[in-house]
């Protein structure tokens, strides 16, 4: 976003996909990474995790995935999201990590724990007109999946991609805009490996970064932020 007190402008957000069972997606990640299968066009195979758990879960309650089938097609309790942190939701699913949640953020605690340090390699995103499609990646992580490729190289090259591509958006922005700053907020910053590798590319290509210090980076922080937009507005 391009952002100051007074308003802000979305330059660019990742595609939308569905949440199958609403909520119910957040905290059941499986559900999640088959709506990215389904989006990037690749078929529900059982050597997938997200697959083979739902398989293995109707044998006690039904198919699920044809439950899913339907909700993605018909939108039915599917709201749409673009957020960044189900993207990680998704990731961790499709290796296998975590399905369920049992707490905010587990999947991709878990997924940014077992990231090889050493790993440089990266995957490809699509950008059309200011849609950022992950397709290409997921296609790319099931290939390394299926190649056997280590967990731990395959969460380094997400990270790596996900820290290429903000890097390469704020350089088309600086490019159109001339502007220099970059506040890096959310929920998606509490994740040290993702900070790291960004702040690090930002840096060594001149930008200057803000971080959070004394305010918490997800939504701990929007009661201040609300605040003084709030004390912005009264004053001008």
């Amino acid at each position: 976003m391009l952002a100051d007190y007074a308003g802000y402008e979305r330059r660019y957000h990742l595609a939308y996909v569905p949440l199958p069972g609403g909520d119910k997606a957040i905290r059941e990640p499986w559900r999640i990474a088959l709506a990215h299968l389904h989006r990037a066009g690749l078929a529900w195979e059982l050597d997938l995790p997200p697959v083979k758990y739902a398989s293995q879960m109707a044998a006690n309650a039904g198919d699920p995935l044809d439950l899913l089938r339907h909700q993605i097609a018909s939108g039915l309790n599917a709201p749409l999201t673009s957020s960044m942190g189900r993207l990680f939701d998704a990731v961790s699913s499709l290796l296998g990590i975590r399905h369920i949640a049992n707490y905010e953020a587990q999947a991709a605690i878990e997924l940014e724990a077992l990231v090889d340090p050493d790993e440089n390699g990266t995957y490809p995103l699509d950008i059309d007109q200011q849609v950022l499609d992950p397709s290409p990646m997921i296609e790319s992580i099931i290939g390394d999946l299926r190649a056997d490729l280590p967990i731990p190289i395959i969460a380094g090259r997400f990270h790596n991609a996900v820290a290429a591509l903000l890097h390469q958006v704020c350089c088309e922005i600086r490019a159109e805009k001339g502007l220099n700053e970059i506040a890096l907020s959310g929920g998606v910053w509490q994740n040290m490996t993702l900070l790291s590798k960004s702040v690090q590319l930002f840096q060594n290509d001149g930008f200057t970064v803000y971080l959070h210090r004394q305010v918490p980076a997800n939504d701990g922080g929007i009661a201040l932020g609300q605040a003084v937009i709030a004390m912005h507005k009264t004053i001008s």
